[in-house]
Parts: structure tokens; C-alpha cells; sequence
């Protein structure tokens, strides 16, 4: 029924029948009864008892769990030890293999090579330092036929389209159920030796009949599976099937057993991957109950008493689930499975969803609600299939647009209700227009229990279709992609953080199984080991040819020893030993102190720091050898901030006001006191100091200052020195090998708009550098790009700025060797690195070094978004905290690591609670000759080097400074970052680069310090 005026009031066709079920979702109020009826297909209608944890966040009430997690895999022991089984030693064959393929002082021929493989130096050596102990990683063994498999993969194409013709957005849930419509009807896709990725690839064991045109179009009806089948009237699409490509798997495992310089160019080593992926998660993709993470290798399932769903608090509940990926390494095919963690809207009501995130009903603004729930899959189930049968509900899926809005020709009002929202409906009302609430009386013979919340948009904008929220019900398997707020991401934490033998029993016991690879459910891609060969060779043709062997594999870790660290005691340098990864500053001095002038308290909230605070706060800091003149006033500036985003504007201007006035007063440094971990005062306040001003500021919330006493203050203390130009910690003479040939270290980095950005928002790259032979100082240069642009722009020029300040700082000299640590590069970007970026480096040597002397360069890629862990299988190997990971300074090169490259994974931090995520180092540009004992000693050592912790760090200071830096651009964009919540930005608006309130560095007057950190 096409509306007219005001929009359009439901569905445009169907009879009547009842809501789907909403149970009891609780709400701040109490348990909220739900509406009528039951949900069709697998959505299992709205789950009841979701509860908040005892009062919870924002009102909690009722309660899906909060608080600790704890489920059937903590009781098992601290080591995992693969049900007392025998500990396997290290694959004898990989490792000799390994040990073949080790360069040996030769340079590998670039002719030839992919773009994959362009110029990436071989290993030189593997590491030997350090005590060796055997450790399990979270890979399977991955076997291929013993003759010999081949697999063939077929690209699909739909006419017409499944692309959203504004948002160009693929829709996946309706793709997917046209693949499965496919399949089902026809008998050439229903073998087992067959999989997809339920979007735009087929793989199969054998050749499909394709006939000599290569292709095959097939007709297929669409009808959801809540009908009774197809009609007349359902909507033919036209798939066509095409582009054949073969691949020899054995192809692949000779490449990863051939020396460095045999080349991939004869195929597509990333298609072959790509194909084992979708046969490797057919179980999972093809099960209705498991829904994945959106990149189509993480799974997840919801526990079926929905009274065991895990509470973030607004709406949000947690689950547990598996990433999965086909990862090629030395001689042999691996299979990394992980444990996953992530925030899902619930599968409930819609209107008990909408009060659980924003529970203050005075409040009609309902500020962040829209974009909390703009996009969401929901369905409702009060139309029936048969006029007559109340019983016969169908279910239809839409998706959310929002609420109402005054537009032009549509006469609407701001979050109109069901009373409210009005429309013209011939069918239901001869004449005039109709309120929502009396259509669906009429129409549906529904009586609203909640008219008076706002109704929901799941039309367009233009063409609106109005359904009151208590008769929709949230799709499953929905992922929130925003960050989570303060409260939100302590409660991840809490349900995320497993120790490391519980997680290793969920991945063997539970992953394996879910991605069909445990020995019980590899019908599909597998043979039984204890079968004869022939017996083997006969199942093998009967799917794909390749099975897992369920069992982690072990390999060779070495644990680096601790590194001493050189502070001040009676004025004079002297190294003290680190234990454990960690060091206590007490009776020492920082390295070098810097006198704190010209400073004061901010304070945006009543009653917490006093001058006993005060005077507390600069005898600690004195302990670290730094002095203090006294605050200016010296009992700081009370400026009270209401806080909440309905206060957003009056903040933002008390925080300018407040931050210009102390400009005036020239002070240089503040401790600014914040009422809560509001990001937004905090953004703010930095936003308004650096860029504005050129103040320094040190944020804290009030209530840390009352509770964590004098180390928190002394941590306030690294901070402060830091940015007045100190240096706390170095490393002893003895300690920096080749740093201490007049080398500058850089780290560099490029953060991304997240979901909920403003339309356009920027990138933001960062680059940092060491000024000394110190390496206590890193100041860094900062700037908007293009949006997801991950290649820094101007890398020349923001580069030739941190070799500026080096030669500053060293009587005009420049460094004869220069080591990068580049963040947040995946692995296929990094022949792009060597093209793009490593010229603009190159360049701004060349424009500085006199007679072409250049600097040798050395690149490493820093990453910590990987999927590979280490269990140690021994206590005595493990800890000393019994946490039970490995210890701090285990590194790992071999096993697990690259068949083409170098690269290592290094834990250099001691791990507090649940299971140490190591950072991986791919070394892609080396022409300092550094052999892998010397790189995997300094990139261990400096982790020692972040000034602002007493503690070894998890990920190398040069990129963590890098990514600090970016973070801190984040910030002075908060708005444009986080548009869906922001009061101050319009819906629908896009990046404007000439009106942005910041696109590039800071004040003059603290842009060559480390403002950031």
C-alpha cells in the first residue's frame, strides 16, 4: 500500500495475524512483556530474561549475566596438555626444510617475481639466543591427497543485482538465500564436494558441467523460507556460473617447500588460500545457528538459554565464537583457529532493545538511540499467510532506517509516535488520513500496547514505512562494529579474557568441531587416519581431498633474557636489572628530569583533589627527580562540567573558555581533572589545549586520583617529564648494539574512521622518530588523508620533518642508518610499502643528505591483529605469575612463520591476565645486514624503552608511539569519528576539508615534543 503525505503506514501487502513474541527482554523498569505471536524461520522469535547484572549500566535491572565469566573449559589444569597425551616434538621434516632454505649471504634475483613477493629480503638466519623451550600454537596440519588433489572454483554473477541503488551495499542476507536456492534445486551443487561462500564463489572437486561457452546462466525463483514456496509472483534472478579455474594443490605445497627465489607466477597462491577457506568453513557457513563475524572467517553462535547471554550494558550482549584461516608456512599447510570475542545486539524485541539503550524515558531527544539502532536487521510476523488462520503468521525482514523527520513534503514530526505519525490509506480509510496506531488496528486488528514510543522507518526516506518498535523483532546474528563506551569494554573484558590452557581446550574441543574439523565431523573434507591407504585415497575422491589433522601442532620458542635499564642514582647513570618484564623506580631517578613550571589543576569536577593531593603529588615526583614549582592558583581551577551528550555544546564551551584563560595566564602544563571516561571531554580538552593553545595537558579521571594513590601519581610523573622534553629510562651502553651507530628509529601508522563516521571522514597518519642516540624522546608529525587511504600521503615531507629535527638536535649531523617499524599493515600490503612508501622516505634523504652519502634503511612491519598464540606445555616454561602463557621475551621464528621472508613473533611483555596475543615483525626492506639473533635483540630491547610504563611493552615503542599519535588526530575529529552521537553533527553529512576544525599538526609551540603520549 503506497502512502501518501506523511508516508506510508506497514507493509505494503498482507492480512493480518499477531507481533512476534517480544519475552521478557528486561529493561531498567523491570522485565518488559513483550507482544504477540512467535517469530518464523531460525530467528527463534525475541529471546526472554535478558537481564542487566544487578544494576548494571544506565539503570540496569533484570539480567542476561554480567560480572565474571565462566563456563565449562576452566576446569581442565593450568597447562593444556591434549588430554594427557604424549607431547609431540616440532615436525623433524619442517624444520630441515627450514634449515635448507635459510639464506646464505646470497641476494635473490627479482626477475620473476609476483607483486606478492616483490623484494622482500630472505631470512637471513634463524635466532639461536636465548634458553629454547617447546611451546603449542593454535594451527592444524593441513594434508592433501597423497596423489595428488585438484580443486576448481567458479566466480557467480546475479542479474539483476543484490546492490542497494543508493548505498551500492550488497545485500548479504538476500544473496545468501539465493545461493542456497540454488544449490537446492540443483543436484550438480549438492555433493559434498562442494562449498561457497554464500556470495560470489563456488568450489568444487570436480569440473562442473560449464559446456564449451564456459558458462552456464540458471533461472532461479527467490521466496523466503517462511513462505510455502514460490508463487507466480516471485521475482526470477539470473545466476550465471563461470570463470573455471583449476588449482593443483600440490602446486602450492612445492612452492612453500621451494627455495627463496622460486616464484608463485605460475599461480595464484592467494586464490588458492582463499579457495581452502571456503572449504574449511562449509560446516559453519552452511548452519543457520551459527552467523558470522562479517569477514566470513569468524563464527559465532548464541547460547541457547538466553539467560546465560553475557551483558555489556546498553543494549549489548557478548559472544564467544572462532576465527578460522588457511595460512601457507614452511613445507606444509596450516589451519589457525582462535577464539573470538565480540559485542552482538541481542535477539529481542526491538522497543526492550531501544529502552535497555536509553533507558531515561524523560529524555524525548533520545540522543545516540537513532544511530544505535539505524541499519538493523528486524522482522516482524502479524501479517498472515492464510486471511482466516491467526496461526499462519509470516515472517518479513526489513531493515531500519529511523525515526521521524521533518523533510520536505512531509509534514512529520521529530520522533513521532503512533498517535502522532499520519498518512493518507484509502484501503483502511475512505477519506483523510489514518494515525499508525488506528491502522494497525484496523488493518491488523491490533491493539498497541506502547503508542506512545516513536515508531520505526523501515522504508526509505522518501517513500517512509512506519511500524510501532514493540511488533519488531532483532534479526540474530547481528555484530556491533562501533567502540564500545568505558563500562561497555571493561565488561568485554571481563567475559573476553580466558587463560591460555582454557582457550586452547575451546579451540581443540569446540572450534575444530564447529568449523567441522574434529575427528567425529570431517565428513566433508576428510579421510580416517587409521583407514588403509587405499580406503584413504577412496574417501579422498569423495570430497575435496584434504583433511585436518585436529591436534595443535608444537614448535621451537626461545625465551630472550630481561634487559637492564639505565636510571639515575645520586646524579650518576647506573643500570639496574629488570625482572620479569618489569622494574621498580623507587630511590631513582629519571635518566633525565625536566622542572615543571608553569602548571595547575584543572578541575571539571567538585571535590577531589585537595592540597594535601597537591603537595602529595610533588614529593612523588620529586622522588623521580623532577621539581615542581608550585600550581598557579595554586589550589588549581574549579570549572564543574554537567556531562551526559545533552550537555555536549555547554562542555565543549566551558572546556574552550576555560583552556583560553589559562593560555592567557601563559601557563605551559595542566593535570586536567575529569568528571567520568567521557571521550568527548576528553577529546575536547585536548582538542582546545594543543591544537588552540599549546598547553600540555595530563587527563585523569577524579576518582583515580582518590583510589590508586602515590604509583598512579608517579605514573602522572612519567607523563609530565616525557612532555617537557625528559627522558626516563635507557638502555646501558652495553645494550644497543647497532643503535649506537648514530641511528634514527621511526614508527609509522594510519588509523581509520570507524562505523558511525561522518560520510568522507579522514584517515589519519602519524610518524614519530627518535631525536638522539638516547631514544628517550619521539616527537612526532601528524595529519588527515583520504579516507581509508592506508599508504601515508606526504610521507616525504611529514619524513623530512622528524630528519629535521635530528639534525637539529645533533650539530647539524643526519643518521647514517635509519630503522622504521611500520603499524597496521596486512600482510598483502606490503609490496605496496616498498612501492609507495619507501621512495617518499628515500626521497626526503635525498633531499637533505649532501653528495648522495644516503642513510641504510631497514622497514619492519609491526602486527597485532593476527590470530596465532603460544600454550606453553610445561609449568616450569610458563610465567611466574601463573597466568600460565609464556614468558616475557619469548620469540618464535620458526614453525609457524612465513614460507617466503623473515619475520618472527616476539611476546617481549609479561602478560597480567588471559592469554598473551604476541606481536608479529615481518622485516619486508633490510640494508643494514642485520641477521635475525640481532634483529630480534633489538626490537626486544626497546620494548623495554616505552617511557611512560614501568613494564616491558607488548608491542615495539616506535609503532606504539606511532599509534598514540594517531589516536590523538581521533580525537581533535571526534565529531566527524563519532557522528551518530554527536548533537553537533547533521545526519547525512559529509567531510568538509575546508571547514574542518583540524586537518594537520599542533600549536607551534609544543609541536616538536611528545604531546601525545
Amino acid at each position: 500500500m503506497s502512502g501518501r503525505g506523511s508516508g506510508r503506514g506497514g507493509p505494503p501487502r498482507g492480512a493480518t495475524g499477531q507481533g512476534g513474541r517480544g519475552g521478557s527482554f528486561g529493561t531498567p523498569r523491570g522485565n518488559y512483556q513483550g507482544d504477540r505471536g512467535r517469530g518464523g524461520g531460525h530467528s527463534r522469535g525475541d529471546r526472554g530474561g535478558y537481564r542487566g547484572d544487578r544494576g548494571g549500566a544506565r539503570g540496569g535491572g533484570g539480567g542476561a549475566r554480567g560480572g565474571r565469566y565462566k563456563d565449562e573449559f576452566e576446569d581442565g589444569g593450568v597447562i593444556y596438555t591434549a588430554g594427557g597425551e604424549p607431547l609431540e616434538p616440532p615436525a623433524a621434516d619442517v624444520e630441515k626444510q627450514e634449515n635448507a632454505l635459510v639464506r646464505r649471504g646470497e641476494e635473490v634475483s627479482l626477475s620473476g617475481l609476483s607483486l606478492d613477493e616483490l623484494a622482500l629480503p630472505s631470512r637471513p638466519s634463524y635466532g639461536t639466543k636465548g634458553r629454547p623451550i617447546v611451546v603449542r600454537s593454535n594451527y592444524f596440519k593441513l594434508l592433501t591427497r597423497p596423489d595428488g588433489a585438484m580443486i576448481f572454483r567458479y566466480q557467480m554473477a546475479f542479474e539483476p543485482n543484490l546492490q542497494d541503488e543508493k548505498t551500492r551495499r550488497v545485500n548479504r542476507r538476500k544473496t545468501r538465500r539465493l545461493v542456497e536456492l540454488l544449490f537446492s534445486n540443483n543436484t550438480n551443487l549438492q555433493s559434498a564436494g562442494v562449498a561457497t561462500d554464500y556470495s560470489k564463489l563456488i568450489v568444487t572437486a570436480q569440473k562442473l558441467p560449464l559446456g564449451n561457452a564456459g558458462s552456464i546462466t540458471i533461472p532461479q525463483k527467490y521466496w523466503e523460507p517462511e513462505d510455502d514456496g514460490p508463487s507466480p509472483k516471485s521475482k526470477i534472478y539470473k545466476v550465471k556460473i563461470s570463470d573455471e579455474f583449476a588449482m593443483p594443490l600440490q602446486q602450492l605445497l612445492d612452492y612453500v617447500s621451494s627455495p627463496p627465489g622460486v616464484t608463485s607466477a605460475s599461480f595464484d597462491k592467494a586464490e588458492v588460500i582463499q579457495a581452502l577457506n571456503i572449504i574449511m568453513t562449509r560446516t559453519a557457513s552452511e548452519n543457520r545457528s551459527i552467523y558470522g563475524g562479517g569477514d566470513q572467517k569468524k563464527f559465532f553462535t548464541y547460547p541457547t538459554d538466553e539467560n546465560a547471554w553475557y551483558n555489556l550494558g546498553s543494549g549489548l550482549i557478548a559472544l564467544k565464537g572462532f576465527y578460522t584461516s588457511v595460512r601457507a608456512s614452511t613445507a606444509r599447510l596450516l589451519v589457525n583457529i582462535n577464539v573470538a570475542n565480540a559485542a552482538f545486539y541481542p535477539n529481542a524485541s526491538l522497543l526492550g532493545l531501544m529502552r535497555l539503550h536509553t533507558p531515561n524515558r524523560a529524555n524525548d531527544s533520545r540522543s545516540g538511540l537513532e544511530g544505535f539502532i539505524s541499519r538493523l536487521k528486524v522482522s516482524h510476523t502479524y501479517i498472515r499467510a492464510k486471511k482466516n488462520d491467526p496461526n499462519s503468521s509470516v515472517k518479513r525482514v526489513k531493515t531500519v532506517q529511523g525515526f521521524s523527520h521533518p523533510r520536505a513534503n512531509q509534514n512529520l514530526i521529530p520522533l513521532g509516535n503512533a498517535k502522532q505519525i499520519t498518512f493518507e490509506c484509502p484501503e483502511v480509510q475512505a477519506t483523510g488520513k489514518i494515525s499508525v496506531e488506528k491502522y494497525f488496528e484496523r488493518k491488523y486488528n491490533i491493539q498497541l500496547k506502547q503508542p506512545l514510543e516513536p515508531v520505526i522507518n523501515v522504508g526509505t526516506k522518501e517513500k517512509p514505512s512506519w511500524i510501532p518498535p514493540e511488533l519488531l523483532i532483532v534479526e540474530p546474528g547481528q555484530q556491533y562494529r562501533r567502540k564500545l563506551d568505558g563500562q561497555q569494554t571493561d565488561r568485554m573484558l571481563g567475559f573476553a579474557v580466558r587463560k591460555p590452557a582454557e582457550n586452547a581446550r575451546r579451540i581443540v574441543e569446540q572450534g575444530a568441531a564447529m568449523m567441522g574439523l574434529s575427528e567425529t565431523s570431517q565428513n566433508l573434507v576428510g579421510i580416517r587416519q587409521t583407514a588403509p591407504r587405499d580406503h584413504q585415497l577412496i574417501l579422498f575422491k569423495l570430497a575435496f581431498g584434504v583433511k585436518v589433522i585436529p591436534k595443535m601442532i608444537t614448535v621451537r620458542a626461545r625465551i630472550l633474557p630481561s634487559v637492564p635499564l639505565q636510571y639515575k642514582l645520586a646524579n650518576r647513570p647506573k643500570s639496574f636489572p629488570t625482572a620479569n618484564g618489569g622494574w621498580d623506580i623507587r630511590g631513582r631517578h629519571f635518566s633525565e628530569s625536566k622542572q615543571l613550571r608553569n602548571w595547575t589543576f584543572i578541575k571539571f569536577v567538585d571535590n577531589v583533589v585537595s592540597d594535601r593531593d597537591v603537595e602529595g603529588f610533588r614529593g612523588i615526583i620529586r622522588h623521580s627527580g623532577m621539581n615542581s614549582d608550585e600550581p598557579t592558583p595554586s589550589t588549581g581551577v574549579l570549572q564543574p562540567l554537567r556531562g551526559g551528550r545533552d550537555n555536549e555544546d555547554s562542555d565543549d564551551k566551558i572546556i574552550e573558555l576555560t583552556m583560553a584563560k589559562a593560555a592567557s595566564r601563559n601557563l605551559k602544563v595542566l593535570l586536567v581533572i575529569l568528571p567520568d571516561k567521557s571521550a568527548f571531554i576528553y577529546s575536547r580538552v585536548k582538542y582546545w589545549a594543543e591544537v588552540k593553545h599549546g598547553i600540555h595537558t595530563i587527563c585523569s579521571v577524579g576518582e583515580y586520583l582518590r583510589e590508586k594513590g602515590a604509583q598512579y601519581w608517579a605514573n602522572i610523573g612519567h607523563k609530565f617529564n616525557l612532555k617537557l622534553g625528559g627522558i626516563n629510562q635507557m638502555l646501558p651502553p652495553d645494550k644497543l648494539g647497532i643503535l649506537s651507530e648514530k641511528v634514527m628509529l621511526a614508527g609509522m601508522d594510519v588509523t581509520h574512521p570507524s562505523p558511525g563516521s561522518i560520510e568522507g571522514a579522514p584517515s589519519i597518519a602519524g610518524v614519530v622518530a627518535s631525536i638522539d642516540g638516547r631514544y628517550g624522546q619521539w616527537p612526532g608529525s601528524i595529519r588527515a588523508q583520504t579516507s581509508r587511504m592506508e599508504m601515508i600521503q606526504e610521507l616525504d615531507k611529514l619524513f623530512g620533518e622528524r630528519l629535521d629535527l635530528w639534525r637539529k638536535h645533533n650539530q647539524g649531523s643526519l643518521p647514517v642508518r635509519i630503522i622504521i617499524y611500520r603499524d597496521g599493515v596486512s600482510e598483502g600490503q606490503y609490496p605496496t610499502l616498498l612501492q609507495k612508501e619507501l621512495p617518499q622516505i628515500q626521497k626526503a634523504c635525498e633531499a637533505r643528505y649532501p653528495g648522495g652519502r644516503l642513510p641504510k634503511i631497514s622497514m619492519v612491519v609491526c602486527g597485532k591483529r593476527h590470530h596465532t598464540r603460544f600454550f606453553p606445555t610445561k609449568e616450569e616454561d610458563a610465567d611466574y605469575k601463573k597466568t600460565m602463557n609464556p614468558p616475557n621475551g619469548t620469540v618464535v621464528d620458526r614453525g609457524v612463520t612465513m614460507e617466503k621472508g623473515w619475520d618472527f613473533f616476539l611476546q617481549a611483555h609479561h602478560c597480567l591476565q588471559g592469554t598473551a596475543r604476541p606481536t608479529h615483525y615481518v622485516v619486508i626492506y633490510d640494508k643494514n645486514d642485520m641477521d635475525a639473533d640481532k634483529m630480534e635483540a633489538l626490537t626486544h630491547n626497546l620494548c623495554y624503552m616505552f617511557g611512560r610504563a614501568t613494564k616491558a611493552v607488548s608491542l615495539c615503542p616506535p609503532a606504539y608511539y606511532a599509534d598514540l599519535i594517531c589516536e590523538r588526530g581521533r580525537s581533535y575529529l571526534y565529531k566527524e569519528y563519532n557522528a551518530r552521537d554527536s548533537q553537533t553533527v547533521t545526519s547525512g553529512q559529509t567531510f568538509d576539508w575546508l571547514r574542518s576544525p583540524w586537518v594537520e599538526g599542533v600549536h607551534p609551540a609544543i609541536k616538536d615534543s611528545m604531546f601525545y603520549i
